[in-house]
């Protein structure tokens, strides 16, 4: 995946596209993410997850829930048949995570794995 971070530390992490064997109109995003600093990341607040079948032109969120832990202060994270086929038709799949409210030593959230499954 690509990475950016703003000034304010929010990041923008968006993957290489993966080819569809056919247009799919749902998807799945799982990934791991670490809590640091002294507050916990609220889910789709200070993290968003997305997905898109067009090559990142459209994306559609999904609302992330925690599916059990990893460790002190990690969580697996996901969203699960996200309906996609509002979307442009396409087979140029890819996700996109974002933070947000980010600050050094109060809220870091760090991703340190994901998943994009599609249907």
């Amino acid at each position: 995946g690509i990475a950016s971070e703003g000034s304010s530390g929010q990041m923008v992490l968006q993957s290489v596209d993966s080819t569809a064997n056919s247009v799919p109109s749902k998807a799945d995003l799982v990934m791991l993410l670490e809590d640091s600093g002294s507050s916990t990341t609220t889910l789709n607040t200070d993290i968003k997850g997305y997905i898109s079948r067009d090559s990142g032109t459209t994306f559609t969120q999904g609302t992330l829930v925690s599916e059990g832990t990893w460790g002190t202060n990690k969580k697996i994270l996901a969203f699960h048949n996200l309906d996609i086929s509002g979307q442009p038709s396409g087979t140029s799949m890819c996700y996109k995570i974002t933070t947000h409210n980010q600050a050094i030593g109060t809220k870091e959230t760090r991703v340190h794995a994901t998943s994009m499954g599609w249907s």
